[in-house]
């Protein structure tokens, strides 16, 4: 007769039986899973040197690139823009190194540019003091919306351009501090004379505008454009999106929107990458050929060329 003794001693040795066979089962699968792990973590190791080593070829050769665009920029677009008169339009927020790179681009090219006229964060009409002065410049009244003062003080300013300065209303933007001038040294020219007929209009802007290029730079060159004025509308490259700024959530910038706009896209000429040594240069060969009537689309963006077709 099997006794309750006897099925605790058969219970006992089966849990010890099977806890000695996963103890010992366990410890090769372990061995094996360990040495396939090392394995691998020796390829990823073996990957990430032969990666950073093309890294550190890439950043030598890219560097090498750059100083060369840098150093051959100026031979090539030497004498692209002799005769010329550049008149160059930013927007605050916006680099102005840059801006100022671009300036001497242009000089290097033959072009007289006369100084960086910059539009200032007050564009943006958003304090109460903003906006009576420029209702004040504007003889508007201080309850006009902000939109229609911008609006109105766009098309008083590319009027007057039209016919070959600033007149008074370019002054008095200036003295209410609706501008800033960085006139060139040697140039003795006051702003209410400027832009000189026959100029050639930049216009500069981008996502770091302190007035966003819709409400300020994109009117300003749809204006220009309509009044058959020969214009160039830039920026810098977009930064690369991430999660947190998704391209596709912001707004068309600046130079895309110009070019996504018909009325607009096929009477003016627009450079996307202005940052870079290349975009500096299509600059100038884009002028050149909007000289002779020739407006186009350079940059990295969709449908653009690097610079324009050769004639």
């Amino acid at each position: 007769m099997i006794n309750f003794r006897y099925h605790l001693v058969s219970l006992t040795a089966v849990f010890l039986a099977l806890a000695a066979g996963i103890t010992i089962g366990a410890g090769v699968v372990d061995r094996a899973t360990v040495t396939r792990i090392e394995g691998q973590l020796r390829n990823v190791d073996s990957r990430r040197e032969e990666t950073n080593a093309q890294n550190d070829r890439l950043k030598t050769d890219l560097g090498r690139w750059t100083k060369f665009s840098d150093q051959a920029s100026g031979v090539v677009v030497e004498g692209r823009l002799t005769g010329a008169t550049v008149f160059l339009v930013g927007t605050t927020g916006v680099d102005r190194q840059l801006v100022e790179d671009t300036r001497d681009t242009f000089t290097t090219a033959g072009a007289t540019v006369d100084g960086i006229l910059w539009f200032t964060s007050k564009w943006a009409l958003t304090n109460d003091d903003d906006i009576r002065r420029m209702a004040g410049v504007l003889d508007a009244a201080p309850t006009t919306r902000p939109d229609d003062l911008r609006t109105a003080a766009i098309i008083g300013l590319t009027t007057a351009w039209n016919v070959g300065d600033s007149g008074p209303l370019g002054t008095s933007l200036l003295d209410a501090g609706f501008f800033e001038f960085d006139g060139p040294p040697t140039s003795t020219v006051p702003l209410i004379e400027l832009p000189r007929a026959g100029s050639l209009f930049v216009v500069v802007s981008g996502d770091m505008a302190d007035v966003p290029p819709a409400q300020l730079a994109e009117p300003l060159v749809d204006r220009l454009s309509a009044m058959a004025l020969p214009v160039l509308a830039a920026q810098p490259r977009r930064p690369v999106a991430t999660p947190a700024t998704d391209a596709k959530k912001l707004p068309s910038e600046f130079v895309f929107a110009l070019r996504d706009n018909s009325s607009v896209s096929g009477r003016i000429s627009t450079v996307d990458n202005l940052d870079d040594p290349r975009g500096r240069i299509s600059t100038v060969l884009g002028l050149q050929a909007l000289r002779s009537g020739r407006p186009g689309h350079f940059g990295f963006g969709p449908d653009t060329r690097m610079v324009p077709e050769a004639r």
